[in-house]
């Protein structure tokens, strides 16, 4: 395939930093891309929003539309077919307002209930972006119809791009009827414009006075977080605070806040949490959290999802060159001489990790060290693999 095309995104629930929307943006440089977003219900709304208020062109790029979709709800009884048509046409309708019909359409699906948009959108090629295993739950329990959902998707897509090998494994096994289908892995990056260590960025307000040792967790704060093993880490090393800076799930406050018996800070006698969270952060202040950090980490649990996931934190703290201990997720094993590793559940392994860290956390070869292990690891270069794996590869 050659020639211009344009790209669909579906993406209403992207992270500043996933790959949905470093593809979308970089894409954009060059391309005509439009990012789908969370639709409005029209339940919602006293008067149906027109196209225009739902559509704003990014000016920085070439050609980028957000684009905020219409929703009929389809969950009446007896009605739910006839308005997911409507909804489906109204969709493509839409799109073809949006960007010319004479410009061939690539159009990369993020979940499983869109299957049945899959070929109903004019597009020449469609692809199931898979950033993490859309049929579980962060604490790695089945969502109800999510599988069969995601069986049908695979049954109509023409080629797959998910994070992970152990994730690639799960979705060739869900491939229906034998069907020959490409299953590309292309694990998470990180921004090379932003995660630079030479950048010399102010300590965040939110960060100052907290006391050092500090171990930051960038990210969303869930139950996919080991608590057991970070409150082990704060019961056997109460000099290191733990901050958590990231949106959080309803209960993970409370939870937190459970965790932070305060301890005395050695440098003005006053107490201090141990546990601490700080709420989100734009993306651009996240490199400033890591460099002003002694460690960062990946305490993340071991179950079937956070096995199939990529973990972009660990990619962002090594681009800084920030030491990190992590758990054993298997897609970060290739940066294994650059990770400390510590068990699941087992505060004793924290505590040693961090003894290691805090004897070699000012090396500066091992701080260069840690940078290389991520050098082909930017966006920069991510992106032109994606792109070579969605346009050269074979149905």
């Amino acid at each position: 395939m050659t020639g211009e095309y344009i790209w669909i995104f579906f993406a209403a629930n992207a992270k500043p930093t996933s790959m949905r929307r470093a593809a979308a943006e970089r894409l954009a440089e060059e391309e005509t891309v439009v990012t789908i977003d969370q639709p409005v219900s029209v339940l919602g709304e006293k008067r149906i929003p027109p196209l225009e208020r739902r559509s704003k062109k990014i000016e920085e790029f070439k050609a980028c539309w957000h684009y905020r979709p219409l929703h009929y709800p389809e969950r009446f009884r007896g009605f739910g077919k006839i308005i997911r048509r409507i909804n489906r046409g109204q969709l493509r309708r839409e799109l073809d307002e949006l960007v010319p019909r004479d410009t061939r359409r690539i159009i990369c699906y993020d979940s499983p209930t869109q299957n049945n948009l899959v070929g109903e959108l004019g597009e020449d090629v469609n692809v199931y972006l898979a950033i993490d295993d859309r049929t579980l739950t962060v604490g790695g329990d089945v969502i109800a119809g999510e599988i069969e959902a995601e069986r049908a998707l695979l049954g109509k897509v023409d080629k797959v791009i998910c994070v992970s090998e152990v994730l690639a494994g799960v979705l060739r096994s869900r491939i229906p009827g034998g069907r020959r289908l490409p299953v590309h892995v292309l694990s998470n990056g990180y921004d090379e414009r932003l995660f630079d260590p030479e950048r010399k960025l102010p300590e965040p307000p939110l960060l100052v006075g907290i006391p050092r040792p500090r171990i930051v967790v960038t990210g969303h704060v869930s139950e996919r977080i080991d608590w057991e093993g970070v409150a082990g880490a704060v019961n056997a090393r109460p000099n290191w605070t733990w901050v958590f800076v990231g949106p959080a799930d309803p209960e993970i406050p409370k939870k937190i806040g459970q965790f932070s018996v305060p301890t005395t800070n050695r440098s003005n006698g006053e107490d201090s949490p141990r546990i601490l969270w700080r709420g989100a952060v734009p993306v651009e202040e996240v490199p400033a959290w890591i460099g002003h950090s002694d460690a960062c980490a990946v305490p993340y649990r071991l179950n079937a999802f956070t096995r199939a996931s990529s973990p972009l934190k660990a990619i962002e703290y090594l681009a800084m060159g920030v030491p990190v201990i992590s758990t054993r997720v298997p897609s970060l094993e290739q940066y294994a001489g650059a990770i400390q590793w510590i068990e699941e559940g087992d505060g004793d392994s924290y505590a040693r990790g961090l003894d290691k860290i805090m004897v070699t956390r000012d090396d500066a070869a091992r701080s260069a060290a840690r940078r290389a292990a991520v050098t082909n690891e930017s966006w920069a270069i991510k992106m032109n693999h994606f792109r070579k794996m969605v346009l050269n590869d074979e149905p």
